[in-house]
């Protein structure tokens, strides 16, 4: 009976040591899994973020900025006011760090979490900001997931402190500097039919030229290329050019730096002031009717011109207003007759005439060729005059 009895003590005791043993262990009865990181999408697009979204007292997060570029909106932070203002054509809306209150469009609004400061990054509520912004916010607490869901009918970009807004459907141009709020800068040309980018290249620091590329139609092959100038807040000048069935080869300046815009067959060179150096009629110039064209090179002496239907690379002389079939001149006679017997929309005449410009070293043109019959690539020398 004894001898029972210690057994059962003896074992009790194991029972014991074996718990406190588990309790102890790091990575086991002590230990709580990771939470999954927070992801978020935008109208079924997942997002990825330099700084992660978080939960916090029950609300997501996301980093200032990055939740601006997200929406559209351009983000300034105030750091002597802790204050955060995001800009927008249709919405502005200002907050304070570690403050509940807010404003939208003026209105004074109270939020229910406020924006925090984690590791020197500001973060503000994703369901507030996004509920202001016009769009739509659910949680997926089993997979830890924020959808957003808005309607953005602007292309957006935010370049040295000023923002660009280009409505898609009816080209109003909005901006804003700074802090201050968006301004109607222009009604434009523009008009996105498919696939809408918007780029932005600075002439001066008063001067930008945007840049609004559209494709659409099967598959793709339509192109519309916008290019607007603001000068001084203002816009100056406006152009647009239709491309089909070819690739867009036409460049955007210069050998002086000077900007190139293409109306369609009216080419505008623009300078760092944002005025208009020369006008050029390329259909009066090269003899083609092609009604829109593209500009492969373009110097103080010569520019190398392509009608886009047409296709041939020609040379044209500015000052003597001369010009040259560079298709006819440097390939062979067979090249050139069974270019001319091509359909201008097979595939054998996507790339034209296989002719581009390399560059220009003093008087000599350099340009390649892609021959398609035998895919063989050659180089030439134009000698210019």
């Amino acid at each position: 009976m004894k001898r029972r009895l210690k057994q059962k003590i003896a074992l009790a005791l194991l029972f014991v040591f074996a718990v406190m043993g588990v309790s102890q262990c790091p990575g086991m009865a002590n230990a709580s899994p990771e939470p999954k990181p927070v992801t978020v999408s935008l109208n079924t697009w997942e997002e990825t973020f330099q700084n992660q979204p978080f939960l916090q007292d029950g609300s997501a997060y996301l980093p200032l900025r990055e939740m601006g570029r997200l929406l559209n909106g351009k983000t300034t932070w105030i750091a002597e006011e802790r204050r955060i203002v995001m800009s927008h054509p249709d919405v502005a809306v200002e907050l304070t760090l570690g403050s509940k209150e807010a404003e939208i469009n003026g209105e004074k609004v109270v939020m229910r979490t406020a924006p925090i400061n984690k590791n020197g990054v500001v973060y503000v509520p994703v369901r507030f900001v996004t509920q202001a912004f016009g769009g739509k916010v659910a949680w997926d607490e089993k997979k830890r997931h924020v959808a957003l869901t808005r309607e953005e009918p602007y292309m957006f970009l935010d370049y040295a402190g000023i923002g660009f807004w280009l409505a898609r459907e009816d080209g109003e141009l909005h901006a804003a500097k700074g802090a201050e709020p968006s301004r109607l800068v222009a009604d434009t040309n523009v008009a996105i039919k498919g696939y809408g980018q918007l780029e932005i290249a600075t002439l001066s620091d008063q001067t930008f030229v945007l840049k609004a590329y559209d494709n659409y139609g099967e598959p793709a092959n339509n192109s519309l290329i916008y290019k607007l100038v603001v000068s001084g807040g203002k816009l100056t000048l406006e152009s647009k050019a239709y491309y089909y069935g070819h690739p867009v080869r036409g460049i955007d300046w210069s050998s002086a730096m000077h900007a190139l815009l293409v109306n369609g067959s009216t080419l505008y060179e623009v300078n760092h002031e944002g005025a208009i150096v020369a006008t050029h009629d390329l259909q009066a110039l090269t003899g083609y009717e092609d009604e829109n064209f593209h500009v492969e090179w373009y110097d103080d002496e010569f520019m190398v011109v392509r009608p886009d239907r047409t296709g041939w690379l020609t040379l044209v002389n500015q000052k003597t207003k001369e010009t040259v079939n560079l298709t006819e001149t440097l390939l062979s006679k067979a090249q050139w007759d069974i270019y001319q017997s091509l359909d201008k929309l097979s595939p054998e005449f996507a790339n034209w005439d296989g002719l581009n410009v390399v560059t220009r070293e003093g008087n000599r043109l350099q340009l390649n060729h892609y021959y398609f019959i035998d895919s063989k690539d050659t180089k030439y020398i134009y000698d210019l005059k």
